[in-house]
């Protein structure tokens, strides 16, 4: 039997990983540079998976942003991905009327562009400073 009294409120804490807690403002204008600078140097928004794949409903480079957040929060799960880009969907889709993308299908693209949690896209590191890297 459990003694439940004797347990550390450490173990009583949900396990979930939570979002990190971050300005919205600051998000907002980060995702309204980030778009800018892609289209200053020229970034090819690609439309579709290869030349016969389907279309894809997200912009490539709102799965970039995404991997950029998670590495600046230090988020270490495709889990915790999703719930930060769930939490700021609104400051960071370029179209309202998008729904937030499911867990699996940004799971997908984010290994598609070479990132995963502890491991990040090669792009990253020439957005990032160094010290966002650690």
């Amino acid at each position: 039997m459990v003694n439940w009294a004797v347990m550390s409120q450490a173990q009583l804490q949900p396990t979930i990983e939570t979002p990190p807690k971050l300005n919205p403002k600051w998000i907002t204008a980060f995702a309204r540079q980030w778009r800018h600078f892609l289209r200053d140097t020229g970034f090819p928004e690609p439309a579709r998976h290869g030349a016969r794949g389907s279309a894809f409903a997200y912009p490539e480079s709102l799965i970039m942003l995404i991997a950029v957040l998670a590495v600046k929060c230090k988020v270490k799960t495709y889990l915790g991905i999703h719930r930060l880009a769930v939490t700021y969907w609104s400051q960071i889709t370029p179209d309202a009327a998008l729904p937030p993308i499911s867990e699996s299908q940004l799971r997908e693209r984010l290994k598609k562009i070479g990132h995963s949690p502890g491991t990040p896209a090669g792009f990253i590191s020439q957005v990032l400073p160094p010290r966002d890297l650690e």
